[in-house]
């Protein structure tokens, strides 16, 4: 008798392990371009602290190179809370956020796409959940 097997987390394929990886980064006196995974993944959850009294700005890039700043168009974008408005936010998804080509991001000061403000170190604490 054959029975499917049902994932819990929406993953790709058919990959036994569905469990997240976590990705922690403490934000550098720039715009901190990072490429978190070159290839096909869905973020299913983000931790975000910033202790500056300014907002930052979280953009995603569906690419599988480092990111830019202020160059190409973020696919999802979040406010980071200023320090006195409430400093910060979790956000699991679900369903998960998928990328087809790959996960990255970059932190600036500005809201605007092509933003390239860079932050004071320290600014912003990040972890990811990803498969």
């Amino acid at each position: 008798m054959f029975f499917r097997r049902v994932k819990l987390v929406v993953g790709f394929g058919d990959v036994v392990d569905d469990s997240s990886i976590p990705f922690s980064l403490i934000a550098t006196a720039d715009t901190n371009q990072t490429l978190v995974k070159a290839g096909p993944g869905v973020l299913v959850g983000i931790h975000a602290i910033n202790t500056n009294a300014a907002v930052r700005y979280l953009k995603f890039y569906d690419i599988r190179k480092v990111p830019v700043a202020g160059s190409g168009i973020p696919v999802r974008r979040y406010a980071i809370p200023a320090q006195s408005t409430g400093a910060g936010f979790v956000a699991p998804f679900l369903p998960p956020a998928r990328f087809l080509n790959g996960i990255a991001f970059t932190i600036t000061g500005g809201q605007a796409d092509n933003d390239t403000s860079a932050l004071a170190a320290g600014d912003v604490t990040l972890t990811l959940e990803y498969i």
